[in-house]
């Protein structure tokens, strides 16, 4: 192994470890997280085009830095000759899909680790409790899906919530208090308050 491949093994561990960490540590410890606006813009706007974009960007800085080698030519054409040219150019489409993973992982669940640990910042807010739903199958029993309504802009939000299951499905329509820390992107939640 010459320098120049430990080099970009090193940095490709170094751009994937971290996001990791964080999805593990999200999968984990599952925050109950109140989503506002600013983290619907990143994830269903930004981030999507982003990750587009930087994927062409990088598709066409490669064709034009490798487009010349021959060896790069003969090992892309090996590449769709061993796997198949559908299955060849499917992994390659897929690339936006893991840059917009990364986008996720690195900014919104590192913000969202930053605000549970480290945030002082308390909040609290009234909502309608629109709905307590089952949650999947892969979660415990004690889990439900609460759909709230934001009084204030009257916008559904859910979150999952692990406690007093029972007594949330009494108070179905009724207004709840809400009660934890905020963060730039939402809120994590602590306590419920009826």
């Amino acid at each position: 192994m010459t320098a120049k491949q430990l080099f970009r093994i090193i940095m490709t561990s170094s751009l994937l470890f971290p996001p990791l960490l964080f999805i593990a540590w999200d999968e984990n410890l599952d925050p109950p997280f109140i989503a506002n606006t600013a983290y619907d813009f990143l994830t269903h706007k930004l981030f999507p085009v982003l990750s587009v974009v930087l994927s062409i960007a990088a598709g066409m800085y490669g064709y034009k830095k490798y487009n010349a080698c021959i060896t790069f030519k003969s090992n892309f054409k090996d590449y769709l000759e061993h796997d198949g040219k559908l299955r060849g150019w499917l992994g390659i489409l897929f690339i936006p899909v893991l840059v917009y993973l990364w986008l996720w992982a690195a900014f919104c669940i590192s913000i969202k680790l930053w605000a549970y640990y480290y945030s002082d910042n308390s909040w609290q807010q009234e909502y309608q409790l629109v709905a307590v739903e089952a949650c999947p199958t892969d979660y415990e029993y004690s889990c439900a899906k609460l759909v709230v309504l934001d009084l204030n802009n009257y916008r559904k939000r859910s979150f999952r919530w692990y406690l007093d299951k029972s007594k949330l499905q009494r108070l179905q329509n009724e207004n709840i208090n809400i009660v934890g820390v905020k963060s730039p992107l939402g809120a994590i939640v602590h306590q419920i308050q009826w």
